[in-house]
């Protein structure tokens, strides 16, 4: 098999979140490879720990991106703050001779630094086009962790069936661990041990959900936040939409500064926040232009979680409107950012001051192998695509690593694996339970 087959077969996919097949971007031709490894969310650890443990496995996969897609160039983006982590990821460059290929990059400790199109920018200085995606401007950026596990894929033949999990926030236990796929939240929040009347966020404070204890592990599952039910985060996610709109209709004074400090905005696309709550208030029209530009909306949530004076959502208006995204035929265009674009980054101790979860900065302990020993839940479509099939049947012995499920040819699809030696408990289109 080559890298390609190797890493769809391993079930490989954005680790930081999107969930998209990496074995897609190994098919494009970059001239750059970047190395995400902002974690620009709050409070989070998982990418620390995955360079203080696995970096040169990490470099190996950058490495292995680069010379199978043939980039001229790679760069390892990591924050300033994590100084302590560079002599690591500098030894790693060298061990594996790849001085003259991957460059360490040092970003702003800012937020959304991790974003995709702000990274290309500020590495490349180029601006992905309306409409576009890295590739479109010759780049490829994956996730630290995906890279880490398509080096596993080539060496080991290891299939994704677990990943490094950040549980923080109002926990008496925060921790870092690498947990199965499939395993139940509950596991987790016992360890953690939570104030009571916190509520569960998946991924992070900015761009999380809500999730409930009974939610599992996923292959894009980096980090559970909990938070007070008060705080401006969990408030702005879990208001009904109707009282988002009504608030909105209410309150907007049309200040803009939603759009002064849109990341996206200030790269120069056409997306303007202020104006989305101006269609708002005047009835929602998805035909204009001012609603289609949703799709330019990363859901970052700098809007509504920190330039709002009111705490207004454009972040939720515009996630109503990407959800009929298939609906539009907006065509790509090219960008110049804002001039002031560096001044208008909002500082991520700013962001957790005006969030009042500053008491929350700690380093969390790194707990290794998470133990768990009940029934593993395992949904068949953990990534941006179409889901698997199983291949299993109720009563059946797996054992670790074995593939459960399938993809039908060509679809834009990754197989998932059993975590554990076990027996599958239950299966169903959507799941495949199995137990010790």
């Amino acid at each position: 098999m080559n890298l390609i087959e190797k890493v769809k077969h391993a079930g490989i996919v954005g680790a930081g979140g999107a969930g998209f097949p990496t074995y897609v971007k190994l098919q494009s031709r970059p001239e750059i490879y970047i190395c995400n490894a902002a974690e620009c969310e709050p409070l989070l650890y998982t990418d620390y720990y995955v360079i203080k443990h696995h970096i040169n496995d990490v470099i190996k996969g950058l490495k292995l991106a680069i010379e199978f897609t043939g980039a001229k160039k790679g760069f390892f983006a990591i924050k300033k703050k994590r100084k302590e982590l560079f002599p690591l990821i500098e030894e790693a460059i060298k061990s594996e001779n790849a001085e003259s290929k991957i460059s360490l990059f040092e970003l702003g400790d800012y937020y959304p630094a991790g974003d995709e199109q702000s990274l290309v920018h500020d590495i490349t200085g180029r601006i992905v086009p309306q409409n576009g995606i890295p590739i479109d401007v010759g780049v490829v950026v994956n996730n630290a962790l995906t890279l880490a596990q398509i080096a596993w894929a080539k060496e080991k033949n290891e299939p994704v069936y677990k990943r490094f999990v950040s549980v923080v926030g109002e926990v008496e236990n925060p921790f870092v661990a690498i947990v199965n796929i499939g395993t139940p939240f509950k596991a987790l929040i016992d360890h953690a041990k939570p104030k009571s009347g916190t509520v569960l966020i998946e991924g992070g404070v900015m761009m999380g959900n809500v999730k409930s204890p009974e939610d599992v592990i996923t292959k894009t599952t980096g980090a559970l936040v909990f938070l007070e039910e008060n705080n401006p985060a969990v408030r702005e996610k879990t208001a009904s939409f109707e009282s988002v709109t009504r608030f909105s209709k209410a309150a907007c004074c049309q200040c803009t500064e939603c759009t002064v400090l849109c990341p996206r905005h200030n790269l120069g696309h056409k997306i303007e926040p202020h104006m989305i709550m101006r269609t708002l208030n005047y009835g929602l029209d998805s035909s204009s232009y001012i609603a289609q530009a949703a799709f330019l909306c990363c859901q970052c949530g700098v809007c509504s979680m920190f330039a709002c004076p009111f705490g207004l959502s454009p972040k939720r208006i515009y996630a109503y409107f990407r959800k009929r995204l298939k609906e539009y035929n907006i065509p790509a265009e090219q960008h110049k950012a804002d001039p002031f674009n560096e001044e208008k980054k909002v500082p991520t101790k700013r962001l957790m001051a005006r969030l009042s979860i500053l008491h929350l900065e700690r380093k969390p302990e790194f707990i290794g192998e998470f133990g768990y020993n009940g029934e593993l839940t395992i949904p068949l479509k953990q990534h941006i695509g179409a889901p698997g099939k199983p291949i299993v049947k109720e009563g059946d012995k797996v054992k670790k690593g074995q593939q459960i499920s399938k993809c039908e040819e060509k679809s834009l699809c990754v197989p998932v694996h059993s975590p554990i030696n076990g027996i599958v408990k239950k299966v169903t289109n959507n799941f495949v339970i199995i137990g010790s």
